[in-house]
């Protein structure tokens, strides 16, 4: 199992990790991170089975960790940890799907069996090497949607085989890399055009990687079944500026 430990203050976050390593089950990785903006970058390569994250920190809190994390796909399991008795906490935390709640100084023996409730629930796939490489892939595609992506960048970026990562997406996601992206792209300009109605639907199209307005709209009608005009218009929110 692969723990990630996140606390702003060193000697606690110190204290954290040397209890969690002697809980945790004989095998498991941990890790750590000194604020929320560490804890996404080291998630991204790490792709922790569960965090263990303060909920006080200064800037980003561990809600704003976890909101994020969960929006792109790093991290679904938290253990949340603070050092005030308040419910208020507790319900909050309970409302962003935390597996526990725990007040500081931690327990041995009450983290040990929180964790080996967990592990007992991770799913067990033979290949979780290429499950965990399809995860840090699909995080990256839904971090930079709009950029200009393609099998080959991902594959210098992840250190893999083009090929490879084309093997994954049938075999995890059961779709076409272009297939997977593109849809994500006009799923993303979806939202936009319900929100942004300044914005042409050209504009929109080259804010989720696609810069051709006649490709956008071809893509937008495949994915969409109508064109990004009228699909504007069939939400009640259609413009002048935004043509078919």
């Amino acid at each position: 199992m692969k723990l990630l430990i996140v606390d702003d203050e060193p000697i606690i976050l110190r204290g954290l990790v040397k209890v969690v390593q002697d809980a945790a089950s004989i095998g498991s990785e941990v890790r750590s991170a000194g604020n929320a903006y560490e804890a996404i970058e080291v998630m991204k390569a790490y792709m922790p089975d569960v965090t263990v994250t303060d909920l006080h920190m200064p800037e980003r809190s561990g809600f704003d960790l976890m909101r994020e994390a969960k929006e792109v796909g790093l991290c679904e399991r938290f253990i949340v940890l603070t050092g005030h008795d308040d419910f208020e906490y507790v319900r909050r935390a309970l409302r962003c799907g935390v597996v526990d709640y725990l007040l500081k100084p931690l327990d041995k023996d009450e983290i040990s069996g929180i964790l080996k409730n967990i592990e007992s629930l991770l799913p067990t796939d033979p290949d979780t090497e290429g499950t965990r490489h399809t995860k840090r892939i699909l995080a990256y595609i839904r971090e930079h949607y709009m950029n200009d992506l393609s099998l080959d960048h991902l594959a210098d970026l992840m250190d893999l085989h083009p090929g490879y990562i084309s093997s994954l997406f049938k075999k995890e996601i059961g779709d076409t890399f272009v297939n997977y992206l593109n849809a994500y792209r006009i799923k993303e300009a979806q939202k936009l055009l319900k929100t942004h109605r300044h914005l042409s639907t050209q504009e929109i199209g080259c804010r989720v990687g696609i810069e051709s307005k006649h490709y956008f709209n071809k893509v937008f009608k495949k994915y969409a079944g109508v064109t990004p005009g009228s699909y504007r218009e069939e939400q009640g929110s259609g413009t002048a500026a935004d043509g078919p």
